[in-house]
């Protein structure tokens, strides 16, 4: 059955971190990564120097000071460790079985072993990794590493209360970082890098499994730059090339590439890849740390070509049942967040019919509250005029009785209005014009005039507005 890619997203789900060691014969690089849901984030790079390879205590020394130096950067007691040994400490090779080894492939190269590589058994610990099937035969890919290297490190680690989760070649994290940063691959594709003087490819194909096609690792091969660009090496690496692949670098690649001469290929950087893949963008400062963001992704389950070099320590195995029912819980749960979202409209609807309802209730005794203030706010403005009026009493008083003495017997006052120190009369008189020169002689008013124009009627007499200030 082929699973959705929104199922396989969600089965990725998680909040996890790791850390990722990536051990070379002069240096130690470390990268912390987390994982929030699907958002993977670069927390710490750092990188330590150490002895390069050799006998004696030196290079313990210098490994064990390089790990105290790194542990405030990490949480040793939560965060799993992931180690990639460079090229140079780790022997690979392809093996053949018969097809009829398939059930027994451990045995099988336990007894096959000391043919396939340069060492004893005992001085050695590996892991292999399918590649597939080439007609009638089995396709492995076998990796190695001598038992003094890995316990130098392991012995260090422990030091320090530390266990690696696992411990992998460089053609695994590097395939592994490849995969996550271009999420996958669509054509055959080569992966080109350089440590010390030593260039190191690793060809990734899709092999189909089911109805499926996953990316499987076909070769990986380890030269100098001198044997690559002459004999076998430069046959090999233009074969690969003319299937047209995407070729993926990690480094100064353009090297490499003059002293082939021939076929001009175009390079990606796997740096850039990864730094607009990680968060924050352009996180990897240098490509070196790639082979540690490789490995640390296996602690973030982003990593899908699982090889442990560890003895005894294999990883936790994260079988089909467990990311289906991972997958269900996903999708289970994404069922029910939709659900709780689509509940948002229909629980407000509710809501709003209850206010609604209640509004309705309240109604009534909000209108006649709302009444009862509208009187309320009149009679307090009634109770402060009259106050201010019962203050000025004397003002109005003298302004009457001013008025009663020098306005003639002839003009009628119909209407008196006094505010603000201001008094505006309107009545009738047989000169209107007249009554302006009388009150301007008051030492009572002052600024006297004409509201509106005189008008006079039938009776020969003016109606008129006057206008008056009252003198301080």
């Amino acid at each position: 059955m082929i699973v959705p890619s929104w199922v396989e997203n969600l089965s990725r789900v998680d909040f996890l971190r790791s850390v990722g060691l990536y051990l070379t014969c002069d240096r130690l690089y470390l990268v912390r990564l987390r994982k929030d849901l699907l958002r993977v984030s670069v927390v710490d790079c750092e990188m330590r120097e150490v002895v390069r390879d050799g006998d004696g205590g030196p290079r313990r020394h210098s490994l064990s000071e390089a790990i105290r130096s790194l542990l405030p950067h990490f949480n040793s007691g939560r965060d799993p460790i992931y180690v990639c040994l460079s090229p140079q400490q780790v022997v690979a090779c392809q093996v053949y079985l018969p097809l009829a080894a398939e059930g027994n492939l451990e045995q099988v190269l336990g007894y096959e072993i000391e043919r396939l590589l340069p060492f004893p058994r005992q001085e050695i610990y590996y892991d292999f990794l399918h590649t597939g099937k080439k007609g009638d035969r089995l396709s492995l890919y076998l990796f190695a590493v001598r038992k003094k290297t890995l316990d130098e490190l392991l012995e260090a680690l422990s030091a320090f209360g530390l266990r690696p989760t696992v411990v992998e070649p460089t053609a695994t994290a590097l395939s592994n970082y490849l995969l996550f940063s271009n999420r996958g691959i669509r054509n055959p594709a080569m992966v080109l890098g350089r440590q010390d003087q030593t260039w190191e490819t690793v060809g990734l194909d899709l092999e189909v499994k089911g109805r499926s096609r996953v990316p499987a690792i076909v070769f990986n091969h380890r030269l100098s730059q001198e044997d690559w660009a002459q004999g076998p090496g430069r046959e090999l690496f233009h074969s690969f090339l003319r299937r047209s692949p995407e070729l993926f670098g990690w480094g100064p690649t353009q090297d490499f590439l003059l002293s082939m001469k021939g076929e001009s290929a175009q390079v990606e950087d796997l740096l850039s890849l990864g730094n607009e893949r990680l968060e924050p963008k352009g996180v990897l400062a240098e490509a070196a740390f790639i082979p540690a963001v490789g490995t640390a992704l296996r602690g973030l389950r982003e990593a899908g070509f699982p090889v442990n070099l560890l003895p005894g320590g294999a990883e936790e195995s994260q079988g089909r049942a467990l990311i289906g029912i991972n997958a269900l819980l996903s999708a289970l749960l994404l069922i029910g967040l939709i659900a709780w979202g689509g509940s948002y409209p229909i629980i407000d609807e509710i809501r709003l019919s209850r206010v609604q309802r209640e509004t309705n209730q309240l109604g009534p005794s909000v209108e006649a509250l709302v009444r009862k203030e509208e009187e309320l706010n009149q009679v307090s403005k009634d109770v402060s005029f009259l106050s201010k009026m019962d203050g000025r009493k004397g003002e109005i008083l003298l302004v009457l009785d001013e008025l009663s003495r020098i306005v003639p017997n002839s003009a009628y006052f119909s209407n008196l209005r006094y505010r603000d120190e201001t008094i505006e009369i309107r009545g009738s008189a047989e000169n209107a014009s007249n009554l302006v020169p009388i009150l301007e002689r008051s030492p009572l008013f002052m600024n006297v005039g004409f509201n509106a124009p005189s008008k006079r009627a039938r009776d020969n007499r003016e109606t008129f507005s006057l206008k008056a200030e009252l003198e301080r």
